[in-house]
């Protein structure tokens, strides 16, 4: 009998069991999971076709059309994507130049036609998109199906503001929509961008007066709560920003005695902001396949060019009605031996073929090859010559020039214009200053932190310092000797053969970007500014070798500086 009863009583608690069981499970929805690819490009630079036309048509593993093959390869495995783009893609190659400042009849932005083709969810605004002045920036966004962001870029007159909004002193009109929800499989991507406030020094014949660039930092404490605020579930950046940390100095382009708040502060951002799910880095060229941070940001950077794609894979879950990532990942892949994409070909066929036509022309010819190889490590003819037009176009009796492409070659024969852009390849405009001998000595010192101290174990050249951070200057003689600290590097400065005095006075020529501090160069910005007529540098320098006809390395050169110790 109590047996029985035993039996009686589990066989009742299991119909208890077997009724509950489907209520509970009614009760609870089973989990919904969600795989997003994420897509990032930046500093494309202008770069469409696979090539950068410094070798004439010679193909090279950069551009759009090799980046969206890889592209479509990403959205074939997951149709959960978006694409963005973190900034500088209206200038930087010839074609990109070809467009805005040669033809005779601007047509629509080659970069704008080829993004919109390859469907951008949202591009950044970066400071090279400045470049060219606002009338061509403002008319290339016309052309964009994607909206261009930035929060930390503000109009100071109505007419250069988002929406024309008039804005407070605690909470400026921004120029550019200052961020974008795009909705990807009934998620909500809050994306916002930010600008790298040095260009105000940079470019500032464009946006003097009308529009300021503030602090990264503080513009994402406003807009990062209201992406919240509006709803999004997860929050991807794209600022036009280098990582800054372990990745490079938050201060590149400019010194901190600027005033202006640091450029790269990725990292920053990823510690201030811990509810950023993903940042995609850019303005430095740096490829970073993944970096994990300690608040579980996932940060990557797709270099340059086009020459790597950016993609974070999250997996996400709904809990309670609310999507949580439960695990990210990022990667960056490569487009060496990619098939471009003949879709955006076609696309910038007619601006290809105008910019091949145009840098193919010869101007000059030379009997022997000129390297800018060693142009760093010791004077060279290459850089002489640029020095060379820059005297004589302003007058000025000193002239300074980087050597921003080591693998630049003004090759035997004909020159063509292509070669010229693999020397120059920047929009800088020339300018000459006025400066004492002081100043001359605290800017070769500067300078001259390019290179490492000449000790064991250490490269010559400080990674921490751009090549095109470092400036040759002519008109004295001088020498950089590496035994010596920072600072104390430069010895027997002499001009015209007696040593420069602290009060001595000299006429500078140099690029604009160097005269408004890019680089930290802030010994120069109260310099009055004796010459400047908006020419931009590599067109004197095609002009000046056109008329010249022929060119030889005895016309431009003359030894006046030298590296200690000798590197060979």
């Amino acid at each position: 009998m109590i047996h029985r009863k035993h039996g009686q009583l589990a066989l009742a608690l299991g119909l208890v069991v077997a009724i509950a069981a489907p209520a509970t499970a009614a009760a609870r929805p089973p989990r919904q999971t969600v795989e997003l690819t994420l897509l990032g490009t930046t500093d494309v630079h202008g770069h469409i076709y696979p090539t950068t036309y410094f070798g004439g048509d010679k193909v090279e593993d950069v551009g759009l059309a090799k980046v969206y093959t890889l592209i479509k390869e990403a959205r074939a495995k997951n149709p959960n994507t978006l694409l963005v783009d973190s900034g500088d893609m209206l200038q930087g190659s010839p074609l990109a130049y070809h467009q805005a400042k040669v033809a005779e009849v601007p047509g629509p932005n080659p970069m704008i036609q080829a993004m919109n083709a390859m469907g951008y969810t949202v591009a950044g605004v970066g400071n090279h998109e400045f470049n060219f002045g606002l009338p061509h920036l403002y008319r290339s966004y016309s052309e964009a199906k994607f909206p261009l962001i930035s929060g930390n870029i503000y109009g100071l007159k109505p007419e250069y503001t988002y929406e024309k909004k008039v804005g407070t002193r605690d909470n400026p009109a921004t120029t550019f929509k200052p961020y974008h929800i795009a909705e990807v499989a009934g998620i909500k991507v809050g994306i916002v961008s930010f600008a790298p406030p040095g260009i105000t020094i940079w470019d500032k014949a464009n946006v003097q007066g009308k529009i300021d660039v503030g602090d990264i930092l503080v513009a994402a404490k406003r807009w990062i709560p209201e992406l919240k605020k509006q709803g999004a579930d997860i929050i991807v950046a794209n600022p036009h920003s280098g990582l800054g940390g372990k990745f490079g100095p938050a201060y590149a382009g400019y010194s901190a005695s600027s005033g202006l708040p640091p450029e790269n502060v990725g990292l920053e951002l990823a510690r201030l902001f811990p509810e950023i799910d993903v940042i995609f880095a850019g303005h430095s060229h740096q490829d970073v396949p993944g970096e994990l941070t300690p608040e579980g940001v996932a940060c990557c950077q797709a270099g340059k060019w086009g020459e790597h794609l950016a993609i974070a894979h999250l997996t996400l879950s709904k809990e309670n009605g609310k999507w949580k990532v439960v695990s990210k990942k990022t990667e960056t892949r490569s487009t060496q031996g990619v098939v471009p994409a003949p879709e955006i070909l076609a696309v910038s066929q007619a601006a290809h073929e105008a910019t091949l036509a145009y840098v193919r022309a010869s101007i000059a010819k030379t009997s022997v090859s000129w390297s800018a190889k060693d142009s760093q490590i010791q004077d060279t003819p290459l850089i002489d010559l640029i020095n060379q037009v820059q005297l004589e176009a302003t007058g000025a009796q000193l002239s300074s020039a980087a050597s921003f492409n080591t693998e630049a070659e003004l090759r035997k024969g004909s020159v063509s214009i292509a070669d010229v852009a693999s020397v120059y390849p920047y929009e800088n405009n020339l300018v000459a200053i006025s400066i004492t001998g002081k100043q001359l000595k605290a800017y070769l010192e500067h300078t001259a932190r390019f290179y490492n101290a000449a000790k064991a174990g250490l490269p010559l050249i400080n990674p921490e310092v751009r090549g095109y951070n470092y400036d040759m200057v002519v008109g004295v003689d001088y020498l950089i000797d590496r035994t010596k600290p920072v600072g104390q590097r430069i010895g027997k400065l002499e001009y015209q053969g007696k040593p420069v005095r602290e009060d001595q006075a000299f006429t500078m020529a140099m690029n604009s970007y160097r005269q408004r501090g890019g680089g930290g160069y802030e010994m120069f910005k109260d310099a009055p500014v004796v010459y400047s007529k908006e020419e931009s540098i590599r067109e004197l320098l095609i002009e000046f070798l056109r008329k010249r006809g022929t060119i030889e390395p005895r016309d431009v050169f003359r030894k006046n500086w030298e590296l200690l110790p000798a590197t060979r």
